[in-house]
C-alpha cells in the first residue's frame, strides 16, 4: 500500500508571562517522525510547531498543506483544563485577541485571509464517531465542541479547513480529513504527556480507517 502522511501541529508558548512550553505541542512532538500502522495502512506523521501569530499563520499552514500529499490534518492548541475538545467547526471572521507580536497582531479586518468560503466551515469527520471510538479505548475524557476560542486555534483550523476545499482538487487530490484537538494544559489533568500522545495515535488511527 501507498505511504499515507499526516500533517500534525502543536503552537508555540503564548501568553504573559510567557510560559516554558505549550502542552499541545509537547504532545505533538512525541509523534514527529512516526510511522502509524493501520491494517495495511501506514501513516508518516509529519509534525510542526506553529507560532501564536495570525500573519506568520496564513502563510505557513497553506504552504505545509501544499508541501506534501497529506491523507490527515490535526492541528493540536492548549485548552481547557480536565478535558480533551474535538472542534467540529470554525469562523472566518472576528478575531480580535492579539497575538504574540502584541499590538497590531490581528489579521486585516479581523477575519483569515485569502479564501471566499462561507463564514463557518464544519469538519467532515464523525466527531460522535470518534469519541465512542477513543472511549473503547478507555479515553473517557473527551468532548465535542463547537466554540474553538476565536483565537489562532480557530484561526488555524479554519485555514485548514478552506484550504483542503480549495486547493485539493486543482491538485487532483482528494481532501484531507482535517481536525483540530483541544488538549488539557497541564501536566496529569487528566493525562499525561504520553497519555495525551496516545490519544493522538488513536485519533490518527480512526481517522485512517474512515478513510476506507
Amino acid at each position: 500500500m501507498e505511504l499515507k502522511h499526516a500533517l500534525i501541529t502543536g503552537f508555540e508558548p503564548f501568553g504573559k508571562p510567557r510560559p516554558s512550553d505549550n502542552r499541545s505541542w509537547e504532545t505533538v512532538r512525541q509523534l514527529a517522525g512516526e510511522r502509524i500502522v493501520v491494517g495495511d495502512e501506514t501513516v508518516l506523521c509529519h509534525c510542526f510547531e506553529l507560532p501564536v501569530s495570525y500573519n506568520p499563520v496564513s502563510e505557513l499552514v497553506p504552504r505545509l498543506h501544499r508541501g506534501e500529499k497529506y491523507s490527515l490534518v490535526i492541528h493540536c492548541g492548549a485548552g481547557q483544563s480536565g478535558k480533551v475538545e474535538i472542534e467540529q467547526l470554525a469562523h472566518r471572521t472576528g478575531y480580535i485577541k492579539q497575538g504574540n507580536s502584541g499590538e497590531g497582531d490581528v489579521p486585516v479586518g479581523n477575519c483569515v485571509p485569502n479564501y471566499s468560503t462561507p463564514d463557518m466551515l464544519r469538519t467532515s469527520v464523525n466527531v460522535d464517531g470518534l469519541r465512542a471510538a477513543l472511549a473503547t479505548k478507555g479515553w473517557a475524557h473527551v468532548e465535542a465542541s463547537q466554540d474553538a476560542g476565536r483565537y489562532l486555534c480557530e484561526f488555524t483550523y479554519y485555514t485548514s479547513l478552506a484550504e483542503a476545499q480549495t486547493t485539493y482538487p486543482g491538485r487532483q487530490l482528494p481532501p484531507p480529513l482535517t481536525l483540530f484537538v483541544h488538549v488539557p494544559p497541564k501536566e496529569r489533568d487528566p493525562y499525561d504527556d504520553a497519555e495525551l500522545a496516545e490519544i493522538m495515535r488513536d485519533i490518527v488511527r480512526y481517522l485512517i480507517a474512515s478513510l476506507d
